[in-house]
């Protein structure tokens, strides 16, 4: 009897000391990647609900680090390259973008974290004066202890964790926007050095015939020298700015590369001459409204000031009790005819901290005020920021309507008429020349009033938070 006595004794004792070492040091599978609980947008609960630990382990972003920039062309198979095109690329390799998202789902997984009750703890000890003692039962005590949050806590804690994460997906869109915005900028600035160097390459053409021209007269002695030297001059000053356009077509070129994750110095198929503009038929005041609607920053911040909220409201909450459901397993109850004793407790903390907690509620009070005035300035932004863009939308297409039906057939007509009158001998050659800068200086204006009238049409479809459809109104040569 003395025997089984002393073995129930080692068993308790052996119990004892093994359930530490199982609860505080587990073992780690090296292998074990990073939980990440990718969700999908309103369906958060039920999500996480029914989501296995094996789903809990795949994100959408793989944990790796990128080499460097690409060293291929992404548009070696394209004869020309589009807005769309470029769109479409940087979209899928910007690594801005890719930042966003793992950062979303980082954001995301806080929610299940939010909600979820502290780890229980698990502890004994025992007496070891009372082993193999004939005066007292041996003496061992098993506990259990799992906190409790207040009522409402966990779900606050939760709202807040999910309104938070919200808040980031909308920063994607507008990370979106934004990336949509600046790859056609650049893509239009690339537009433009194409058009200029067709229209140098159009005037030095234009100076070789008024070269011979000059030469022919020179040679039957009707004008001077100095018109064969005047047209030396003019093709060396635009053999100039043929290096000058070279130059900034690389650097446009590397700007795009940029921003498609590619090295700087990677070549680019030649832009589309033909670029569709959409025709805005909307008003200033459909526009603002489109915008407080659809704008993904605007709503960012309403998501912002939902997480405020269930902060104020969890600050509220602190003022009263967490508590801690207390169960054991006890034989510190003496006397040879005792036995092992259950029991059940249930403790709480008294919040009598009420200074630090009101600071909080202050503070969390003021953090909403805060984000509810910054949603108003935002308005304030966008209403402001979609007019100007209207407005300088429709100044561009103003200009370039002028352009296109008064300027540059007036001019066209004027060097057709300067060139004859020269060569019967009626005008000199200076004026010829004078004729062909402004053709071809409005040829320039009139390609950056389009690249402008298109950025500024990049610009309202940011500020609007509008995609522009595939069908398009109207078609600018």
């Amino acid at each position: 009897m003395k025997i089984q006595t002393h073995a129930i004794k080692s068993l308790y004792l052996a119990s004892i000391l093994g359930l530490p070492g199982c609860v505080l040091f587990p073992q780690v599978d090296d292998n074990l990647t990073p939980v990440v609980v990718p969700v999908e947008r309103n369906e958060l609960s039920t999500v996480v609900k029914n989501t296995t630990p094996k789903e809990l382990t795949e994100s959408k972003v793989e944990n790796q680090i990128d080499e460097g920039p690409g060293k291929l062309p992404a548009f070696s198979t394209l004869k020309n390259l589009t807005a769309d095109d470029l769109v479409r690329e940087v979209l899928g390799r910007n690594p801005t973008l890719t930042a966003m998202i793992a950062a979303s789902e980082a954001a995301w997984s806080k929610y299940p974290q939010a909600i979820s009750l502290d780890d229980p703890n698990v502890g004994g000890w025992f007496a070891p004066g009372t082993i193999g003692s004939n005066q007292v039962n041996f003496a061992l005590r098993v506990e259990f202890a799992q906190k409790l949050p207040g009522r409402g806590k966990l779900k606050l804690r939760g709202d807040k964790a999910q309104a938070e994460a919200s808040a980031t997906e909308k920063d994607i869109e507008d990370v979106r926007l934004q990336l949509t915005e600046d790859a056609k900028n650049a893509f239009f600035d690339f537009h433009l050095v194409d058009r200029a160097i067709e229209v140098n390459e159009g005037s030095l053409k234009l100076l070789g015939e008024f070269k011979q021209n000059a030469e022919t007269r020179y040679r039957n002695g009707q004008v001077p020298q100095q018109d064969v030297l005047q047209a030396d001059v003019e093709i060396g000053l635009q053999k100039e700015r043929s290096i000058t356009l070279n130059r900034m077509r690389k650097v446009t070129q590397a700007r795009i590369n940029t921003l498609l994750h590619l090295e700087p110095d990677l070549s680019l198929p030649p832009s589309s001459r033909d670029i569709p503009l959409e025709i805005e038929n909307r008003n200033g005041e459909q526009l603002r409204e489109e915008a407080r609607a659809n704008r993904p920053d605007l709503r960012s911040l309403e998501d912002k000031i939902r997480a405020d909220d269930a902060a104020v409201q969890l600050a509220r909450r602190e003022f009263s009790p967490d508590y801690e459901a207390l169960a054991a397993y006890d034989s510190f109850w003496q006397g040879m005819d005792k036995q092992m004793q259950y029991q059940l407790g249930l403790r709480m903390n008294l919040p009598s901290q009420r200074s630090r907690r009101y600071a909080a509620l202050a503070e969390a009070q003021s953090k909403l005020a805060q984000r509810k005035a910054e949603h108003k300035k935002l308005e304030d932004q966008i209403n402001f920021q979609v007019q100007e863009a209207f407005e300088q939308l429709k100044e561009s297409t103003q200009i370039m309507e002028l352009f296109k039906k008064t300027t540059l057939p007036a001019t066209e007509a004027n060097v057709r008429e300067a060139q004859t009158s020269y060569i019967s001998g009626k005008i000199p050659f200076l004026t010829l020349v004078a004729a062909q800068k402004e053709m071809y200086l409005a040829r320039d204006r009139f390609y950056q009033v389009q690249a402008e009238a298109f950025r500024r049409k990049a610009t309202l479809d940011r500020v609007t938070a509008n995609v522009p459809t595939a069908e398009v109104a109207k078609t600018i040569k």
